[in-house]
């Protein structure tokens, strides 16, 4: 599996391009709801880089490990708030397989969103889903700085031995300082 690993600097340019955009396109009053675990951080980074207070979360399951989901995502906590005839900007980390954001943007909807446009920073080729905003793009399997401890425990779980754990996190660019109080 090939991985790209971002940095806090990365995540901050992101935040900032997707916000300029954002503004761009008028959207920077809508009411800004982060999908839970991923999009939470850029949630809260955008809506304080355009001046918007109004952010709600949404939780969609699907991932189970690494690169592997559940056979269909599911709200597991629906959007808090009112948005019943609202304008919405829906933000996750990215649009992978794209799934979660399909049933995200389809509950909202269902809620009674006037409109939902989609942001994430990072989009995958394949996904089943194009945002209307994306930053980034790769076939890679992305790991945010958020995730880091959550993606060794998974590696380590799914290595055979230290040598295969050992050579997978140097293939990710964790060093062995952030792993070795983990595992």
């Amino acid at each position: 599996m090939e991985y790209l690993r971002l940095t806090w600097n990365d995540i901050k340019r992101q935040c900032k391009a997707l916000s300029k955009e954002i503004e761009k396109r008028g959207f920077s009053k809508y009411k800004i709801v982060g999908i839970t675990r991923g999009g939470l951080v850029p949630a809260r980074l955008i809506s304080d880089l355009i001046d918007n207070n109004e952010v709600y979360t949404i939780t969609v399951q699907f991932y189970k490990s690494v690169g592997i989901t559940s056979n269909k995502p599911r709200i597991i906590c629906p959007v808090q708030g009112d948005i019943v005839d609202k304008n919405v900007l829906l933000v996750d980390d990215i649009s992978d397989t794209g799934e979660s954001l399909i049933v995200a943007k389809k509950h909202l909807e269902e809620e009674g969103a006037e409109k939902v446009v989609v942001a994430t920073l990072m989009k995958k080729p394949h996904t089943k889903f194009e945002p209307d905003l994306y930053v980034d793009e790769t076939s890679a399997w992305v790991i945010f700085p958020w995730e880091v401890n959550e993606t060794i425990r998974e590696i380590r779980k799914s290595s055979n031995s230290r040598e295969e754990f050992e050579k997978e996190m140097e293939k990710v660019g964790i060093l062995r300082e952030e792993y070795s109080e983990i595992v």
